[in-house]
């Protein structure tokens, strides 16, 4: 795994980045065409249809601005470490797969417990669910920064920020009841 991490390509990239879609897109078919959310069960048919479309798009929006939001916790930790600019090119891989990778493990977890009758809108999926996310995206931008950018501090610093702020959701959830 580790060889992996650290000569990562473009084409692993790509492919990480369909699956990412692929997946996204079986489970948006699923949550508006198959296994319906009681709240979308009754509403007509043209609401499922911009619960789809919405989606999709907000998937390949959400790719970018997770990508690139990450690329500004990069630059933020980069300056509290007074560390010199890693490739450009690298970072931003590491972030899309991140994303691309995080996104397959979770959705493929939320379409399993799906299909075995876990409600979409079960608050415990949900917090299962981001919990797994937040861990596991934090392990991997650790891991990237680690082996493929050789830069392990710095690594572990974006991955704590993106930790703590993928949790705060989460928390916030949890405390509101």
């Amino acid at each position: 795994m580790k060889k992996w991490f650290s000569q990562v390509t473009a084409q692993d990239t790509k492919i990480w980045v369909s699956l990412y879609l692929v997946v996204s897109l079986v489970g948006l078919v699923f949550g508006a065409f198959i296994m319906v959310p009681a709240v979308i069960k009754t509403a007509p048919a043209m609401v499922r249809w911009v619960t789809f479309w919405s989606g999709s798009v907000g998937i390949v929006i959400g790719l970018f601005v997770a990508t690139y939001f990450g690329y500004l916790l990069y630059w933020i930790a980069r300056k509290i470490l007074k560390q010199e600019p890693v490739d450009k090119v690298l970072v931003k891989r590491s972030f899309y797969l991140t994303t691309s990778i995080n996104g397959v493990v979770v959705g493929l977890v939320q379409l399993l417990l799906t299909v075995f009758g876990v409600a979409v809108d079960n608050k415990i999926m949900l917090v299962v669910a981001g919990l797994l996310g937040a861990c596991f995206s934090a392990w991997l931008i650790a891991e990237f920064f680690k082996q493929l950018l050789k830069r392990a501090q710095l690594g572990q610093l974006v991955a704590g920020m993106v930790l703590v702020l993928r949790l705060l959701p989460i928390a916030w959830q949890l405390w509101r009841g």
